[in-house]
């Protein structure tokens, strides 16, 4: 629920030619906007943002941008029509956190899949401004005795989303515990295409991958990739910078220390089948950048690890 205390703190929280408005996601992503009128719960919190560069929506529960539209630009992201906005369900889109572990649990493959931060509510920390008018927000997140349970490592989550001409995100993971702790993660990102069939992606070629869709069996990228099917395959240690071309915008992904490139698209059969998807699929590719497979970090006790993404668009 949202609460009276969070709701005043919220109200108050106007800067520079910047605005943070507190509001249920039903009256945000409404019929009229093409969302569904029956996927949002109407207590579900989110943030909208508003400043001199660009307009962000961020949910609590996870800490999960959702939408960046920078001024005279379309969206970067894609958050599906049918997406459920219920507290505990994954959101369909944007940019969720997937952490202390992604995709499958490899030592507990029972555990739920991407971990344990995504579909809980972080708490809002700092909120600060620079000289440039970027708008910087930082969430914490810390796990349950239940989330202890099942993954016995105390940590802490931070991650500071800034809001300007370009979207950053900087996660910082810190083991709280005295053993070492096995972590991997992913920025899950979900970019807005207009056609996927025309789609293209720079910055893979001739670069070795694990192919998700054939038991993670390795290939070399050595034509254009084709979304013409589902499409699964993670890119260890490559880093650097990718960028989707969809007709005459590129989307530019760059950072440090999130060195795994995933890509994803399930295609037709495999959307079918997911309720939050369905004919909506051609909409989005998703590219994240994290620390997984081969690059998953162990961490010393006391030890954090941090990454940041960028993205932004011409």
């Amino acid at each position: 629920m949202v609460t009276d205390d969070l709701a005043s703190s919220l109200d108050v929280l106007e800067l520079k030619n910047a605005h943070i408005y507190l509001k249920a996601a039903n009256a945000v992503f409404t019929p009229a906007h093409g969302f569904s009128a029956v996927s949002t719960s109407v207590d579900f919190p989110v943030l909208e943002c508003v400043t001199s560069k660009c307009r962000a929506v961020i949910s609590l529960q996870g800490a999960q941008v959702l939408s960046f539209i920078p001024n005279g630009k379309q969206d970067l992201l894609w958050l599906s029509p049918l997406a459920t906005f219920k507290t505990g369900d994954a959101i369909r889109g944007g940019i969720p956190q997937c952490l202390p572990w992604f995709g499958v649990n490899r030592r507990q493959p029972e555990l739920p899949k991407h971990g344990v931060a995504r579909t809980q509510m972080w708490t809002l920390g700092d909120v600060s401004q620079d000289a440039d008018e970027t708008l910087n927000l930082r969430f914490v997140f810390s796990p349950n005795d239940d989330d202890l349970e099942a993954f016995p490592y105390p940590f802490t989550a931070q991650l500071e989303v800034s809001m300007g001409s370009e979207l950053g995100l900087t996660l910082r993971i810190k083991n709280e515990g005295g053993d070492a702790m096995p972590l991997s993660f992913a920025m899950h990102s979900y970019f807005a295409v207009s056609e996927l069939d025309a789609v293209r992606i720079e910055g893979i070629a001739g670069r070795e991958y694990l192919d998700n869709c054939q038991g993670l069996a390795r290939f070399v990228q050595d034509q254009e990739l084709q979304f013409d099917a589902e499409i699964d395959r993670v890119y260890e240690a490559l880093g650097a910078c990718q960028q989707i071309h969809d007709g005459s915008r590129k989307i530019k992904i760059d950072g440090e220390a999130c060195d795994t490139v995933v890509i994803w698209n399930p295609g037709q059969t495999l959307a079918a089948g997911l309720a939050d998807v369905g004919p909506y699929f051609r909409g989005y590719v998703c590219l994240e950048r994290g620390m997984a497979f081969g690059d998953e970090l162990e961490l010393a006790a006391g030890e954090a690890a941090q990454a940041t993404m960028r993205l932004s668009s011409n």
